[in-house]
């Protein structure tokens, strides 16, 4: 007998007397209900196919068995009960002399393995295999997934949104809607639908996931998984190593950081480019309740300047002041979703403030109302809202997209300058739309990872998602604080530059020091306000 390593040298040696039919159930019993582990081995000792195989094949044993299991079945007894049942069946059927080559004793070592299987599966279904960590935009509905919420082993399905969970052993899956998954034990899920992130520790390597069209096992770090409709299947390595296969009659291959695989229903497996941009790797921690922020609502103008409301940041209001040239219209004012607001003309309309805005890579959320024309142009359409340094990765601007590129046009897009990430509902459409966009910071922050788009308070499903640092930039001398309407690259020296203004209406532009949660985005959209 192969000894397991994580054992004591006396629980080996018991186990090896129980095999070999002395007398020890009773202290057998006792390490198995103290010692999961003890369980664990021999259930795999008793589990081996010949034994089976040698055990179902006299008639009378196959009865044997069949009243057994039935019995227990019947009785819907505890773990220890099952335990107890199980060792004295075996043992009444046994004599202690070469009870092993027996057939009865291969009848009562298929009772043992049935038994301790039920046992281990028992106590598998009976006890919590994962928790809830972190969720963003998951629906109110689904109770179950709130964090904090301990999971045990089974099907999960989310339809909305994101949500994290720690499986026992210490993996992190990253679950993004829509999702169904079913976790078959803290070492392997089967995805049958959507896109996860694993990330998982050293102790946890060969974590299983498996999917209709491929069998995927990690070696160490994080990579991605995403299941079609159809079942056809991908990985990307976004760190580390792993090894995949179609089905087990294939060899696994290797793939490591930045490489992919994709597997179709004829059990074909492709090498295809990585796009670690596609998938969530990180969701917000909890936002604060009470946040510092900004807010302009349009409804009071001294003048060619509006004024901010809100707590203020940094102890401070900013005015919203037209900046419109002399001999073009100024900026027009009507009904907006609450009181007035404001539309730029897309020819020379926008206000500029001196609030610097919210730099490098720290929290923020910015919501607005937004109406976006019919005659939608690419060339009206930078500049929402702007701040930051023309520089790669040092801006912070919104806009309808105007770039096929990147994605739809007249989707939400923030932009970071060379890096954004578009939205997928589409603006045109001359109506309103609660807009917000959020950016859950920390050192790791990441355009393509760490931003969420909101669009009438429902979390956006986005396009071509860039890999880029986050790193709003402040204090340079070309920085340019907060305006609205203007394209933050404008430059009124460049007389061919055609994408200088945006065209479209503007409501209660509220910025916020936080990462703000959906229900409070949706709050804000309803009310107005975070706190009723």
């Amino acid at each position: 007998m192969e000894n397991n390593h994580t054992l004591t040298a006396k629980q080996n040696q018991l186990i090896a007397a129980y095999m070999s039919g002395e007398a020890v159930s009773a202290e057998l019993l006792k390490e198995c209900r103290e010692h999961p582990e003890v369980m664990q081995e021999l259930t795999r000792l008793t589990r081996t196919e010949r034994l089976i195989e040698m055990a179902l094949k006299p008639e009378q044993n196959s009865q044997f068995i069949n009243n057994v299991m039935e019995r227990i079945a019947l009785e819907k007894p505890s773990s220890e009960s099952i335990a107890n049942k199980v060792i004295n069946v075996v043992d009444h059927k046994r004599s202690p002399k070469n009870w092993f080559f027996k057939p009865q004793a291969m009848a009562a070592s298929i009772v043992m393995f049935m038994g301790l299987f039920m046992l281990s599966n028992f106590m598998l279904i009976n006890s919590d295999i994962a928790v809830i960590t972190k969720t963003a935009a998951t629906p109110y509905s689904q109770k179950s997934l709130n964090v904090g919420n301990r999971i045990r082993r089974g099907k999960i399905k989310l339809e909305q949104g994101y949500t994290e969970i720690e499986l026992s052993n210490g993996v992190v899956l990253v679950l993004e809607a829509p999702i169904e998954l079913d976790i078959r034990s803290a070492d392997q899920v089967i995805l049958t639908k959507g896109k996860l992130v694993a990330r998982v520790p050293e102790q946890a390597i060969g974590f299983r996931i498996d999917t209709p069209s491929a069998e995927i096992i990690d070696l160490g770090t994080e990579f991605g998984v995403d299941v079609q409709e159809n079942g056809e299947s991908q990985v990307h390595v976004l760190d580390g190593e792993v090894k995949a296969r179609a089905n087990n009659l294939q060899t696994y291959k290797h793939i490591k950081k930045d490489e992919a695989l994709a597997f179709n229903l004829a059990d074909e497996m492709l090498v295809i480019k990585s796009e670690s941009s596609e998938f969530m790797r990180v969701l917000p921690g909890k936002s604060a309740q009470n946040p510092d922020y900004l807010h302009w609502s349009f409804d009071t103008q001294s003048g060619s300047a509006y004024l901010s409301d809100g707590t203020g940041i940094n102890g401070q209001q900013y005015t919203a002041i037209d900046k419109t040239p002399e001999h073009k219209p100024k900026i027009t004012q009507s009904a907006g979703q609450f009181g007035r607001s404001v539309y730029f003309d897309g020819q020379a309309n926008w206000l500029q403030t001196s609030f610097p805005g919210i730099g490098q890579d720290a929290p923020r959320t910015v919501a607005f109302w937004l109406k976006v024309p019919t005659d939608f142009s690419v060339d009206n359409a930078y500049g929402i809202l702007s701040w930051g340094l023309q520089q790669n990765y040092a801006a912070w601007q919104v806009s309808p997209n105007p770039e096929p590129v990147n994605g739809p046009l007249g989707r939400i897009r923030i932009g970071t300058y060379n890096a954004q990430v578009v939205g997928s509902t589409d603006l045109r459409d001359d109506e309103w739309h609660h807009i917000a966009i959020v950016l859950y910071g920390g050192e790791t922050s990441d355009i393509s990872t760490h931003v969420l788009l909101y669009v009438d308070g429902l979390l956006e499903k986005t396009h071509n998602k860039s890999i880029a640092k986050v790193n709003t930039q402040l204090n340079h001398p070309q920085s340019k604080p907060l305006s609205m309407g203007r394209n933050l690259g404008f430059n009124k020296d460049a007389t061919h530059e055609k994408q200088k203004y945006f065209k479209g209406g503007l409501d209660e532009v509220f910025i916020f020091e936080a990462a703000l949660e959906q229900q409070q985005i949706q709050q804000l959209m309803k009310n107005n306000k975070l706190i009723e």
